[in-house]
């Protein structure tokens, strides 16, 4: 029983490490762990599945630690190659993971993130029920707080505006069910339990939390 809660610390603390290296990720995995499990909890995934699906959001971006630099953090569009480069980050996260002990459920949550209800994600084109539990809630969770953060480039969406993103894609990129939940904890403030001041940071920056 010690051993899933210390290997949970251990990735907790890895990528805390691997976030602060990218000056607008900062706690953004543990974050989105603690987002995707509220939403879990409300949706009635299994109890038994929770874990793997923490590792999973944990871990979902570990494969960008192999991209460029200077591509991850490019501000405005990237060209075609550049696009490709960042769509390979599944794939490497998925590699890295399958080959730790008891994380093959999270693996397969990590290879899945950007795939689409409508088949239209990668790297796999996966559709609809193909598509991991915890990878349809990484979606969401994943989308929400990138469109809320602020960036040199742009300033980060209000949570309206973010919740009509999230609707307007609702069915073809995301699964309504999830952009559902989400927006109802998120509004009630039932998504934040458990998360510090510190861990909200973003929102006390700029409070898109409450913002319309």
């Amino acid at each position: 029983m010690n051993e899933p809660n210390s290997n949970l610390s251990i990735v907790r603390a890895l990528m805390s490490v691997i976030d602060a290296c990218d000056p607008f990720t900062r706690g953004r995995s543990f974050r989105i762990s603690k987002y995707v499990l509220h939403l879990a909890r409300h949706l009635g995934v299994p109890q038994e599945k929770w874990e793997q699906i923490e590792f999973g959001a944990l871990l979902h971006d570990i494969g960008r630690t192999a991209i460029l630099h200077e591509v991850l953090l490019r501000p405005g569009s990237l060209d075609g190659r550049e696009r490709a480069m960042i769509q390979t980050h599944p794939t490497i996260g998925y590699e890295i993971v399958r080959d730790l002990p008891g994380l093959e459920q999270a693996a397969e949550i990590v290879y899945a993130h950007h795939e689409r209800v409508d088949a239209g994600g990668y790297p796999r084109g996966l559709r609809g029920e193909e598509i991991p539990i915890g990878a349809r809630l990484i979606m969401v969770a994943a989308a929400f707080d990138a469109m809320t953060e602020d960036r040199p480039y742009r300033k980060g969406f209000s949570a309206e505006q973010a919740y009509e993103e999230l609707r307007r894609h609702s069915g073809t990129q995301f699964f309504p069910e999830v952009v559902d939940a989400f927006i109802e904890l998120h509004q009630t403030g039932a998504l934040f339990s458990g998360l510090s001041h510190d861990e909200l940071e973003i929102y006390i920056r700029h409070p898109a939390m409450g913002r319309t």
